[in-house]
């Protein structure tokens, strides 16, 4: 655990040090935010219930967008090392295999959730703000919060396959977004039936996770064939 740890936090420094990663992170929840706030401050414009329902389709972008980050940086991951030559001087480390993949992993997984948990936060503050809560919009906050890391766990995972199987950062990044285009489209597509049924939103979930597994599994016995 120390030594996953340990690769983590390596990724982490890399991450916070890399203009061109902290981008994605930074730029599509600060513009989902001032939409947010130019709509409780600009005046009613429409009724409580169309306020409602732009306030839970912005927590649902964010649930996908902001775990989206994942992407270039699960693409860079191991298909970065294999273009810049330095994949089998991290083999070579005296740690684990499984150490290192999971650290690779751990490395990509946290920063955007955390982003997305704080942009979800910060609408359901702004909608507070307002003064004009709808009612049962605390529960959709938490629903919205609870898909965000499961949607950052798989495409953390199919990240991470991906760019195993990919020979350079460009392709493997392309094909995971074409992978979160179809994801997005699903995910706001059962916008409104997610909210309004918790089976749906308990389904989602546990096809999130259990999608999540699959892609771990193969993405870990994958990773020892690149030695």
């Amino acid at each position: 655990m120390r030594d996953t740890l340990r690769i983590a936090r390596h990724e982490w420094r890399l991450i916070l040090k890399e203009p061109r990663f902290l981008a994605p992170f930074l730029i599509l929840p600060l513009l989902l935010l001032g939409i947010q706030a130019y709509a409780v401050l600009s005046g009613p414009a429409g009724s409580e219930a169309e306020s409602a329902m732009l306030a839970r389709a912005l927590l649902l972008m964010l649930a996908v967008l902001a775990p989206a980050a994942a992407v270039p940086l699960g693409a860079d991951s191991f298909a970065g090392e294999k273009e810049r030559n330095t994949l089998e001087i991290l083999l070579c480390l005296p740690v684990g295999r499984g150490a290192l993949f999971w650290g690779k992993v751990l490395g990509i997984y946290p920063l955007p959730v955390l982003v997305g948990w704080l942009g979800q936060a910060a609408i359901a503050a702004i909608v507070a703000q307002g003064g004009s809560m709808p009612e049962g919009f605390g529960g959709d906050v938490i629903k919205a919060m609870l898909l965000t890391p499961f949607l950052g766990l798989f495409l953390s995972a199919l990240a991470a396959l991906v760019s195993l199987a990919s020979e350079s950062v460009r392709g493997a990044a392309q094909l995971t977004s074409l992978f979160m285009l179809a994801l997005f489209f699903a995910v706001t597509g059962l916008s409104h039936a997610f909210f309004a049924h918790p089976a749906v939103s308990a389904g989602v979930i546990a096809a999130l996770a259990a999608a999540s597994a699959v892609c771990f599994l193969l993405a870990r016995r994958r990773f020892p064939a690149l030695s």
